[in-house]
């Protein structure tokens, strides 16, 4: 997880003008809108989750258990196992 640094940089944006104004932006864009359909994406460093809304648009979320750490620690055997489907030969 980030440090202290990271948290107080967040707060000082989260209580500027510009950034209640930037998060006020992403609500207006959410509430009042279904989702129709959720995918998943390959992002490197996590699964993100991509919900579909009802006017056509796109959210891109996140959700710190789809973090590759902790599916490494929460799954490795599922892991382990789906790695030698793609390398039968290191068995």
């Amino acid at each position: 997880m980030g440090d202290a640094s990271d948290m107080s940089d967040l707060e000082r944006f989260m209580r500027s003008p510009e950034g209640t104004a930037h998060l006020e932006g992403i609500r207006t864009s959410l509430v009042g809108r279904r989702i129709v359909g959720v995918d998943y994406s390959n992002d490197i460093h996590t699964i993100g989750i991509v919900l579909n809304l009802d006017d056509g648009t796109t959210f891109d979320c996140h959700r710190p258990e789809l973090d590759v750490d902790a599916l490494r620690e929460e799954f490795p055997e599922v892991l382990e196992r789906e790695y030698y489907v793609d390398f039968p030969e290191r068995r």
